[in-house]
């Protein structure tokens, strides 16, 4: 079978990073982002420099034409940090999102699969240290309490609209809600309520894990909810044992099957920590 051909934007990112290793044995892959090298300053091979917001629709094109799939991880940080820069800054954002929506509904790319986050419904978090929530899944009503959760619930609703056909045909979208994809270093949450470290815990997702999930969220043929519209929002953790953010629809639309559990993992910094 011939490799799909997947654009990944924001090649140079964090996210991206831990992508890289598996999607250059998968895909017949397109790089892009605004620099070549990644934030340790190391070049990252076959990246094209582009900027989604200033290239021109031709360039645009030319970059979309025959792709499969788009992965966007793409991301400009604000600048400055008050709440008019952030909101200005997250417009900028939403713009780039929305740019590669129409440019991938343009030329035929069947899907796009974005890099969301759980901070789209952070405010969950506060009834759920407060013993009053257990879970929070991607059914329920996006409630950010900043603007960069603010603009990935954008990102959401807005790729709602193009999957569900009102523009032309429906563009297939995932977008993946990750929530702590890196390592836990115990030692930081020493003085901190020891829910801060459950916090981390619940949310972790492995570098294999989260590999799995996107690769499946490009690779999985059926994606259409019960509605037909070929739309989904999943959450990106392994499968830990101290749980919140529920994963039940990524294991049954495109059978997202997590190795790691940080209950294991971890085992001996939680001994150390929780003991005290």
């Amino acid at each position: 079978m011939a490799k799909q051909r997947v654009l990944l934007t924001g090649a140079t990112g964090y996210i991206a990073g831990q992508l890289l290793p598996a999607f250059r044995e998968r895909y017949d892959l397109r790089l892009i982002d605004t620099r070549r090298e990644n934030g340790t300053g190391q070049p990252i091979d076959g990246v094209e420099v582009l900027d989604l917001l200033t290239a021109s629709s031709a360039d645009l094109s030319a970059i979309f034409t025959g792709m499969d799939v788009v992965v966007h991880s793409a991301y400009q940080p604000p600048v400055g940090s008050d709440p008019q820069s952030q909101y200005d800054g997250e417009r900028r954002n939403i713009d780039m999102m929305q740019r590669v929506y129409q440019m991938a509904l343009d030329h035929g790319v069947r899907r796009v699969v974005a890099a969301s986050t759980n901070q789209a419904a952070k405010w969950y978090e506060q009834p759920y240290f407060a013993g009053l929530r257990d879970r929070v899944g991607p059914e329920d009503y996006p409630r950010p309490d900043n603007f960069y959760g603010w603009a990935k619930a954008a990102y959401e609703s807005l790729g709602f609209l193009y999957a569900c056909g009102s523009l032309g045909r429906k563009l297939e979208v995932i977008q993946l809600r990750v929530v702590v994809p890196r390592e836990i270093d115990a030692s930081q949450f020493a003085d901190l309520p020891r829910y801060r470290y459950v916090r981390e815990l619940a949310g972790y997702i492995s570098e294999r894990d989260l590999q799995q999930l996107f690769c499946k969220s490009i690779e999985t043929s059926q994606i259409d909810d019960e509605y037909g519209v070929p739309f989904h929002i999943f959450y990106g953790v392994s499968n830990n044992a101290r749980t919140f953010w529920s994963i039940a629809n990524a294991r049954r639309v495109i059978d997202y099957q997590p190795q790691d559990d940080s209950e294991m993992r971890f085992a001996a910094d939680i001994a150390r920590l929780m003991s005290h």
